[in-house]
């Protein structure tokens, strides 16, 4: 794991990077995370790297960065949404390379595709997460069996991408080192 670094540094680092997958972006997205239990945070330091090591690496990277579920979850209510905080806090910024601007920008949160293979379904099929949201990241699930299903901890259900699908390099920081927003930490009907 890199020492944080200003994500203009990173956005300067990946944009005059020379390896196979920055010579052909024109654009991409930062993700950061914020997670405070020292557990999760060890499990996330491992998939981070793995994944930047990807995107500097491959020239065909993936989409969406996965979260994963922090506790065991027990599902006993067909039908009946259960919300499962994924314990990371999250700010996105998007890196125009033709415009050479950074900004921060809403994402979205999607299930993965072998969530196909659970009785479960994302229970508004994409999380779209505001600009200004600081709060945890939360997925709302149902179940579609009548029997109560488990799912274990560290089970990746969800993924973080930013809405044009382009690529996401991730970073850890502390939550302080989010942005401030007049939305804060407000989420699922909030706004109504």
């Amino acid at each position: 794991m890199h020492p944080l670094r200003t994500i203009s540094e990173i956005y300067n680092n990946i944009k005059n990077a020379n390896s196979p997958c920055p010579s052909s972006l024109s654009n991409f997205a930062i993700l950061k995370l914020a997670i405070e239990d020292p557990t999760l945070k060890i499990q996330y330091e491992n998939r981070i790297e793995e994944h930047n090591e990807k995107f500097v690496k491959n020239k065909f990277m993936d989409s969406g960065f996965d979260l994963i579920v922090p506790g065991q979850v027990v599902f006993e209510n067909p039908s009946t949404s259960k919300f499962v905080d994924m314990k990371v806090k999250a700010e996105m910024c998007y890196c125009d390379i033709t415009t050479n601007k950074i900004s921060t920008c809403a994402f979205t949160i999607y299930p993965r595709s072998s969530i196909s293979k659970m009785p479960l379904m994302l229970a508004n099929h994409t999380g779209i997460i505001d600009s200004g949201y600081r709060g945890s990241l939360i997925a709302a699930f149902r179940s579609l069996q009548f029997n109560a299903y488990t799912v274990d901890a560290g089970t990746r259900l969800v993924q973080v991408c930013h809405p044009s699908l382009c690529p996401i390099y991730v970073v850890m920081v502390k939550e302080d080192e989010l942005s401030t927003s007049e939305r804060g930490d407000g989420g699922f009907g909030s706004t109504n």
